[in-house]
């Protein structure tokens, strides 16, 4: 008898899974300016190559009346957010930040790119791939993960180079879905989500069973081999579902944000709440209201019932406990919202597409200012801080740092 393969075949991607897929597809037909993994350049001030003035060309390119357009520069001194320079190639986008503290942040981005800084720079730091790379996370320094699709899940020791860690066993031929979102409440309990997969277990030409899932997980800290298995959707439903985020209290206490408008097109907005009835039990999945169709793809919380989740249409959502979040009003925004994270209840921080940048005070929302470059502003796509007065946002080709309100300001 043969061995065991499993056969998975391609399928329909979403729109909004393609974007990246393109972003980093145009990026690499490009040779004019290669991206370069040199983890010994570091990029001084002054020097980033994202940071394009409109201006030394002598003509706006973009309509002054726009909102989104920049027509009149705000020096860091005037402006909430400060650019840095990130040593990212201007034709990246940056999708994620994560950091364990103020001197140790990861970002990650289109083309393969995965850039760190030590408290002092960003250094451009070589991943092994092309690919591009939606989300990163760690349990610690010295352990922090980074996903892009089931072909591209990185895993590094902080120091140590990233290495691939594989989805799945040598006898799987696998459709490498795209993945979004990867989570976890230790180094030996961590979940990655994205793009549904199914596939067929063949033996002799003979289709034996199939397998389907949105999630990965491993309950192993061990960072060597595979340690990655199927889980075969959330307690068997929304299989077939996107995973757009993920983010828990605990093991036992775990939020999931998902994709479900191909299989029911009024379900974009689903979140789905699993709690397990002790450590190391199967979660129980239980799907919570989120008043929305709109895709919400991005969650954070402060407790255990203070959850929020963003996404399309400028939609903020918020969970307070009971069975389901409540609508947040006073957003002073439209614009599609992509990261969400803040450093307590009253401290939450929202980024998004135009040079969206929110801040809620507990009692109001209220829009940030950046020292954008003159032009379009930049579409924004993740935020995460080590405290209150020390906040990151990533997004085209742009790292903004926040270090506290201004004098007078």
């Amino acid at each position: 008898m043969s061995r065991a393969k499993l056969l998975m075949p391609v399928v329909a991607l979403p729109l909004f899974a393609l974007a990246p897929l393109l972003v980093a597809s145009c990026a690499d037909s490009d040779d004019a300016n290669p991206h370069k993994e040199d983890a010994s350049s570091v990029v001084q001030p002054g020097s980033d190559a994202s940071s394009t003035d409109a201006s030394d060309a002598g003509v706006l390119p973009c309509d002054a009346g726009d909102p989104t357009c920049v027509s009149e520069l705000l020096t860091c001194e005037e402006a909430d957010f400060c650019p840095v320079p990130s040593g990212v190639d201007p034709r990246y986008v940056l999708t994620a930040v994560w950091g364990s503290s103020a001197s140790d942040v990861w970002a990650v981005g289109s083309g393969g790119t995965i850039t760190h800084w030590d408290g002092a720079a960003w250094r451009s730091v070589p991943s092994g791939t092309r690919e591009t790379l939606n989300a990163v996370w760690g349990s610690s320094a010295s352990d922090v993960w980074v996903a892009g699709s089931t072909a591209s899940i990185l895993r590094s020791s902080g120091a140590a180079p990233w290495t691939n860690v594989p989805a799945f066993s040598d006898d799987v031929i696998a459709y490498h879905g795209r993945m979004h979102a990867v989570w976890g409440s230790s180094a030996s309990d961590v979940r990655v989500g994205g793009q549904a997969f199914r596939g067929d277990l063949v033996e002799d030409e003979t289709v034996v069973g199939s397998v389907e899932g949105n999630l990965l997980h491993t309950t192993t800290a061990d960072p060597g081999g595979s340690n990655l298995e199927v889980v075969s959707g959330l307690d068997g439903r929304w299989a077939q579902a996107t995973v757009l985020a993920i983010w828990g209290t605990s093991s036992s206490d775990l939020w999931v944000s998902l994709d479900n408008g191909n299989e029911e097109p009024w379900a974009r907005g689903t979140l789905a709440h699993g709690v397990a009835s002790a450590p190391g039990e199967p979660l129980v999945w239980t799907p919570v209201d989120s008043k929305s169709n709109a895709p919400l793809e991005s969650l954070w919380g402060s407790s255990a019932n203070d959850v929020w989740a963003v996404g399309d249409r400028g939609e903020i959502r918020r969970f307070s406990g009971g069975t389901s979040f409540a609508v947040v009003d006073g957003v002073p925004t439209t614009e599609s919202l992509h990261g969400v994270w803040g450093s307590g209840p009253k401290d939450v921080w929202v980024v998004g597409d135009a040079g969206t940048i929110l801040h809620f005070d507990g009692a109001t929302w209220t829009k940030a200012t950046a020292a954008f470059p003159l032009g379009k502003k930049p579409d924004l796509r993740g935020v995460w801080g080590s405290g209150p007065n020390d906040v990151w946002v990533v997004g085209d080709a742009f790292a903004l740092h926040f270090t506290g309100k201004k004098a007078g300001r």
